[in-house]
């Protein structure tokens, strides 16, 4: 049985550093919505030509695109014992045809982990990736708004997952080896 993980959370919870671990743990690939649109479009795929287009206009890739892409994604061969996603769905709309798209391919989320840390650590984390990447877009104006819309946007999908029976809470405002050993005890209730 594969082992298909979803990591939902606000920026600065420590989504992208619980996925690396989790992939190199479990040898399953880390599917970040961000790096699949990137890579097609350096491999100049038909598909990665579409992203570029959506790019270049400064628009954002629509959700039937992002579905397309994830579900290109999953038809490799390194997905088969499982994957982890990250970044994707951000909203209940995205979550419902990301759920159709599993229907279609025979896949469903194993486990959903949110990833919960209060607004203070979440900024202050921000706060700090923004110096030592010298990120420019990292205004507290800025991280404050993709907080706000993370909550008003993404954490109704807590409810959506914790109503299927697979949502999993982690304290994420801890070292990262203790959120890894709380995901490791979870996943070990994972049906096999």
């Amino acid at each position: 049985m594969a082992l298909n993980v979803l990591l939902l959370g606000p920026q600065g919870a420590g989504k992208g550093t619980q996925a690396k671990r989790i992939s190199a743990e479990y040898d399953i690939p880390h599917i970040a919505s961000g790096e699949i649109l990137r890579a097609e479009m350096e491999a100049g795929t038909e598909l990665g030509r579409r992203v570029r287009d959506v790019y270049d206009r400064g628009d954002l890739v629509s959700d039937d695109l992002m579905i397309e892409l994830i579900r290109t994604r999953l038809a490799q061969p390194d997905t088969e014992a499982g994957f982890i996603l990250d970044g994707f769905p951000r909203t209940t709309v995205q979550a419902e045809a990301l759920d159709e798209m599993f229907g279609d391919i025979g896949r469903s989320f194993s486990v959903v982990f949110a990833l919960q840390i209060p607004d203070e650590v979440a900024f202050e984390r921000l706060r700090k990736r923004a110096e030592i990447e010298g990120r420019a877009d990292d205004t507290d104006e800025a991280i404050r708004r993709r907080l706000e819309n993370y909550h008003r946007e993404t954490e109704p999908l807590i409810e959506y997952y914790r109503a299927r029976g697979n949502l999993v809470p982690i304290h994420g405002d801890r070292t990262e080896n203790e959120v890894l050993a709380e995901i490791q005890s979870a996943l070990e209730q994972v049906p096999a």
